[in-house]
């Protein structure tokens, strides 16, 4: 390989994950995204769909530690365990009013959450 340049190969294709506003997450060889609002899950290496659960809208998620937090379009926040035999919902609550599209930002045990008419910070109980 010669500097600058690279070569890509393709490793599979599927129209089973289509990420509108939001990034993907991946997490112990599986890929978790939100599929036109609903949250699914791909094995990385094939492609195939494990899963596909729990309507969220457009909304955003970061993985903290091992865990999926989705900031749903309508405000909850939710906090899932990504396993690929299950949608495992743990817990979620109202965060924000309101249509809620921007990505959540967590810094040690500080979460930051907004939308265009409001934001929010909670302290979340991480263990160290």
């Amino acid at each position: 390989m010669q500097s600058g340049v690279f070569s890509v190969k393709r490793l599979w294709k599927t129209n089973r994950l289509k990420a509108k506003f939001n990034n993907l997450v991946t997490r112990g060889g599986y890929v978790y995204g939100l599929e036109d609002g609903i949250l699914a899950c791909l094995d990385l290496a094939t492609g195939e769909l494990k899963w596909k659960d729990g309507r969220y809208g457009h909304g955003q998620f970061i993985l903290v530690r091992d865990l999926l937090l989705i900031t749903a379009e309508h405000g909850e926040l939710v906090l899932l365990d990504p396993v690929p035999s299950e949608q495992r919902e743990l817990t979620k609550f109202k965060a924000l009013n309101g249509k809620t599209w921007n990505p959540p930002a967590m810094v040690g045990d500080i979460l930051l959450v907004r939308n265009d008419q409001e934001a929010a910070c909670y302290r979340l109980p991480v263990a160290p």
